[in-house]
């Protein structure tokens, strides 16, 4: 009996308050049922709930979960995609993960009838799941498509309890196999059950306040944050809690400048990278971020081991600003520029985010003292984002988040891909830009391929397509008696499969 008090006091003590790591989180997760969960919290949960074939590493590169490796191959203009299975993969249920099960799987995401999975058209390109043998099948697309490997993170493998049945949305009627199961699902709350005896549970605990996620670090009741949290109150925290872990890791998100290429005065190459040499990165790096962004030098952080370049990042140097301004034809007249009689004027929109706000008013600080106006509009979010789609701006910032890889570049940058149609809301137009892309697009070979992208992507560095500005990192802390934790670049929680406590033994 003795015995057995003193085991069941390490297990609760092993496994965090209550069983569970209290893990912080900023909003509730919309959808935890796979076939409809599109916010990255019900993704990310996802991912430890169930497996899919692949998902991406540190360096943004397609690695196998349920598979033990795969291959791409071409016929004619058809993709296919062959899998070999890890052996003894098991569900909840104990049932091992065969071949026909991804087939199962991929019926049940492409129903039209039942599910209606909002996935089902990106996975109707799958015309055939043809099976090899228990372990091996092949996946055959209509057409080839840069996306069509990245896409397979949100094909989760999965049985339905009673597959017969119509479904009705209930997800205790699915059976995963990840390595925890969820057990409970609140508004403010989700806990997770570890199906592995060594790991601890996992609770999410939904906290919308940055300030009060902060405090309760501080009071020991959260024991780790992934959430969003200003540099502010990052490096607050790391100035007065001693019983916590800080990890600061570039992301693979982006923010940047977007320039409206249809206004006149925009037009000028000199004119784009002038602006760009006004920006005092390295200070509000500094400053404003308390070294908690990693400058970018492109759209691609280095976690893109593939397309990362090594081009140069603009320094602050208003004397070339000026030279450049003077090459475009202006002059400065009363301490303003001004071309043709025509002061150069700067319809700069923000959304409110406090944190926006404040860096597009120091920036705008430079560039009114070198002699520019700038007309700031701070709008609520909806506003703002129906004016952006619209092109309604001469400067915004922007942020792209969960982008994958390279195909990146013809949603953003493509001539084809103006609003509404894609998201070049600059309206930029370059003819090498196009006849790269569509090079890249048709290109089958993944090295080849990559080499159009980049050569794609100088062409936009050096047209200042868009002003690159920084990658924001990955805020996670944890307290010292947790371990094991690993950030990915994309802030996937797989950095959370593997956690271990050693709180309170």
């Amino acid at each position: 009996m003795y015995r057995f008090i003193l085991l069941a006091v390490f297990t609760l003590f092993s496994h965090g308050s209550f069983g569970a790591i209290k893990v912080g989180i900023s909003s509730t997760p919309s959808n935890l049922n796979p076939f409809f969960s599109t916010d990255s919290n019900s993704q990310n949960i996802n991912r430890l709930v169930h497996k899919s074939l692949i998902d991406f590493d540190e360096n943004m590169s397609a690695t196998c979960r349920l598979c033990e490796s795969f291959r791409e191959s071409h016929k004619r203009d058809k993709q296919i995609i062959t899998f070999k299975l890890k052996r003894n993969q098991k569900f909840w249920d104990g049932s091992t993960i065969t071949a026909k099960d991804v087939e199962n799987s991929w019926k049940y995401i492409t129903d039209e009838t039942s599910i209606k999975s909002i996935f089902r058209f990106a996975f109707g390109r799958i015309k055939q799941v043809k099976i090899i043998n228990d372990y091996e099948f092949e996946l055959h697309y209509d057409e080839f498509k840069l996306d069509n490997l990245s896409n397979l993170v949100l094909f989760k493998i999965i049985k339905l309890k009673n597959p017969d049945a119509p479904f009705n949305g209930d997800i205790s009627n699915i059976i995963g196999a990840g390595d925890y199961e969820l057990i409970k699902s609140e508004e403010l709350a989700v806990t997770l059950k570890s199906l592995r005896g060594e790991y601890p549970n996992l609770e999410f605990k939904v906290v919308k306040d940055e300030t009060t996620l902060a405090l309760k670090l501080l009071n020991n009741e959260i024991d780790a944050s992934v959430t969003d949290m200003s540099a502010r109150k990052f490096n607050w925290l790391q100035e007065n809690a001693k019983n916590l872990k800080f990890l600061s890791v570039p992301s693979s998100n982006v923010v940047y400048m977007n320039i409206n290429h249809s206004k006149e005065q925009m037009m000028d190459v000199n004119i784009r990278k002038a602006l760009s040499h006004l920006i005092s990165r390295e200070a509000i790096k500094k400053y404003k971020f308390k070294n908690n962004v990693t400058l970018s030098n492109s759209l691609f952080s280095k976690s893109f081991k593939s397309m990362h370049p090594d081009f140069q990042i603009d320094s602050y140097n208003p004397e070339l600003a000026k030279k450049l301004f003077e090459k475009a034809g202006y002059k400065k007249v009363d301490g303003k520029w001004q071309k043709d009689g025509k002061l150069f004027v700067l319809d700069w929109k923000s959304a409110n985010t406090k944190s926006t706000v404040e860096i597009a008013q120091t920036i705008i600080q430079d560039f009114e003292k070198f002699g520019i106006n700038v007309h700031l509009t701070v709008q609520e979010w909806g506003t703002f984002m129906k004016g952006v789609k619209k092109s309604q701006f001469d400067l915004m910032i922007g942020q792209w988040v969960g982008f994958t890889g390279p195909e990146m570049l013809n949603f953003v940058f493509s001539s084809e891909s103006f609003p509404p149609k894609g998201g070049n809301r600059g309206l930029y137009k370059n003819p090498k830009m196009d006849a790269f892309l569509a090079k890249a697009q048709s290109e089958k070979d993944e090295l080849i391929r990559n080499f159009y992208y980049r050569e794609a992507l100088k062409v936009a560095n050096d047209d200042y397509s868009y002003i690159n500005l920084w990658h924001p990192n990955n805020l996670w802390i944890y307290k010292n008696c947790l371990g094991g934790i690993r950030v990915y670049p994309n802030g996937s929680f797989l950095g959370l499969e593997h956690i271990e406590s050693r709180c309170g033994n």
